[in-house]
């Protein structure tokens, strides 16, 4: 519709411009030449010939108005109901004018005019009829691939491809969906599976160390050093069931069976270990309750995820803190971390929670995938998690996880 626009205003701005330059060529010669014999009679004391329509005017004695102050040469005069070319000479005894009239060439050129007027602004329409029928016929196939492609629900791997409905360029951009979107397919396939079948397969020799580990602790003849230390097997034993089970529901996307207990029940089963691995790097760990209410003790929460993610932060906390103290501080709508460490900056805060992201100056110990497990966690179960500056120095990372409360 611009190009048409463009286009056909050049082209009637040309036709008008064209018509005048003609016009006015025209007149000039046969004014001027009516003009030589007029004048050849007129010195031969002789009436000018004069045509239909053409008058003649010597001096300024009985001339109209509407001639008067023309400049020598071809000039256009227009009235309400008339039109004139005038042709003036200036002689040395006097002016001489003459008048042609040419209201019909007017009315003519008028019309001519709104012909040419009426094509612009027809070609501009036509255009534009055209060119919305033309980007429905050229768009229609490309939002038909878009509405497949958008309505493919979770990539569903017996998804028919997408290619055979189309024979034209679209058709090479739906082979290109076809290819990428099988990439995906096998990626995510693959990447389901592992994690499924780790997760599926740990389970029996978990509960075999488990299952061992009851049976040692039964036994009367232990001394308490061994005792202790099957303790230790049977809580991280029981500890890696716990993350299988979280690993699992995420893998599978969908809700799992899951023991459930309160935020505080959770929280006082391993207190005493989290109090423990911070006196190894000596500092204090503490913990605030500020719950309001019963009832914010009596709320259930997924004992694997909510573990997790407590779990992941605070050994988080810990491995970051070398001075100072870790405040657990429990709400009723979630819990807060808060350590004393090198504090987190801007730039990390970004990208933090980030697979495999350890931050600008942090240390090159562990992957990276804490935080971003934490992450996921909370993302599923309508969690929030947030990371903020504790004052004067350190960071608090906090979660609520009241329904309340969820994003």
């Amino acid at each position: 519709m611009l190009l048409t626009t463009v286009v056909s205003g050049l082209f009637s701005f040309g036709i008008m411009a064209s018509i005048d330059m003609v016009e006015e060529d025209l007149v000039t010669a046969e004014l001027n030449r009516k003009f030589r014999n007029i004048l050849v009679d007129y010195r031969h004391g002789d009436l000018p010939h004069l045509d239909l329509g053409t008058k003649f005017y010597s001096g300024t004695e009985d001339l109209p108005y509407y001639l008067r102050d023309l400049e020598p040469g071809l000039s256009e005069v227009e009235l309400e109901q008339s039109a004139f070319h005038v042709m003036v000479q200036e002689e040395r005894e006097a002016p001489f004018y003459l008048v042609q009239e040419q209201t019909d060439f007017k009315r003519q050129e008028s019309k001519l005019g709104a012909i040419v007027i009426a094509g612009f602004f027809f070609s501009v329409a036509a255009s534009l009829i055209l060119g919305m029928m033309m980007a429905r016929r050229i768009v229609a196939p490309v939002q038909r691939l878009t509405d497949q492609v958008h309505n493919r629900e979770k990539l569903l791997l017996d998804a028919p491809p997408l290619s055979p409905d189309y024979d034209d360029e679209v058709g090479h951009l739906a082979q290109a969906f076809d290819r990428t979107i099988n990439m995906l397919q096998q990626a995510l396939q693959r990447e389901t599976l592992f994690t499924s079948d780790v997760s599926h397969e740990l389970r029996t020799p978990l509960m075999v160390i488990k299952s061992s580990c009851d049976l040692l602790i039964e036994k009367d003849q232990l001394d308490d050093y061994s005792r202790q230390r099957i303790n230790i097997i049977s809580k991280a034993a029981r500890e890696i069931q716990e993350l299988v089970d979280a690993f699992l529901t995420l893998a599978r996307g969908k809700e799992t069976e899951q023991a459930c207990a309160t935020l505080s029940s959770i929280i006082q089963r391993d207190f005493e270990e989290w109090q423990k691995q911070s006196e190894v790097k000596g500092i204090s760990f503490v913990m605030e309750d500020r719950t309001t209410g019963q009832e914010d003790q009596d709320e259930l929460f997924s004992v694997p995820m909510l573990r997790t993610v407590l779990n992941n932060l605070i050994r988080n906390a810990i491995y970051h803190t070398t001075a100072g103290q870790i405040t657990l501080v429990v709400r009723s709508t979630g819990f807060e971390i808060c350590d004393t460490g090198p504090g987190i900056s801007a730039t990390d805060k970004e990208s933090i929670f980030k697979p495999f992201y350890r931050g600008e100056s942090g240390s090159m110990d562990g992957l990276g995938l804490g935080l971003s497990l934490a992450q996921r966690i909370c993302q599923r179960e309508q969690w929030v998690l947030a990371v903020s500056d504790n004052k004067p120095v350190g960071s608090c990372f906090s979660v609520t996880i009241k329904p309340g409360n969820r994003s």
